[in-house]
């Protein structure tokens, strides 16, 4: 009876909405890896607040979680502590995006580039953040990108006007 109960107990965990931005795009992206993460044993912190004025388009949200959140989980895959920060905030007409995760290697940087370190299909990797990094100039943002050799940080600043 008890793993009954458990089972029915996780089942609606998983699909009940955990986070509501009053953004459908951003719910859907949050509340899909939320449940990535439940499932893989992952911590995953969100600082969210009310997005319902977002200014920037669809498919750029898209490209921007997608990328970055998709690296976050396959670094924190690798790592024995499985933490990833999530912020994405609208406040004082900017919008504050941020992700940190563990790593377990440093990144391979080469000429001021990140290199994929993925083997299968490589030709089909490795764009993902000059994607992310194209969307943040597109709308005239700025972002940081910080690593030591436990953390990796994506921070994003774009005007929402």
């Amino acid at each position: 009876m008890n793993t009954y109960i458990e089972k029915i107990n996780n089942a609606l965990q998983l699909n009940m909405d955990a986070v509501d931005t009053n953004n459908v795009i951003v719910n859907a992206i949050l509340n899909t890896k939320y449940c990535e993460a439940v499932s893989k044993g992952m911590v995953f912190v969100l600082k969210v607040n009310d997005l319902s004025k977002l200014k920037i388009e669809e498919e750029d949200i898209v490209v921007i979680l997608s990328n970055l959140l998709n690296n976050a989980f396959e670094a924190c895959e690798q790592c024995r502590d499985r933490i990833i920060k999530f912020k994405f905030i609208l406040e004082e007409e900017q919008i504050v995006i941020s992700v940190k995760n563990n790593i377990e290697t440093e990144p391979v940087v080469k000429d001021g580039e990140f290199v994929t370190t993925k083997t299968g299909e490589a030709g089909e990797h490795g764009m993902g953040i000059r994607n992310v990094i194209g969307t943040i100039e597109k709308y005239g943002g700025r972002y940081l990108i910080d690593y030591d050799k436990e953390n990796f940080q994506f921070s994003i600043l774009i005007p929402n006007n």
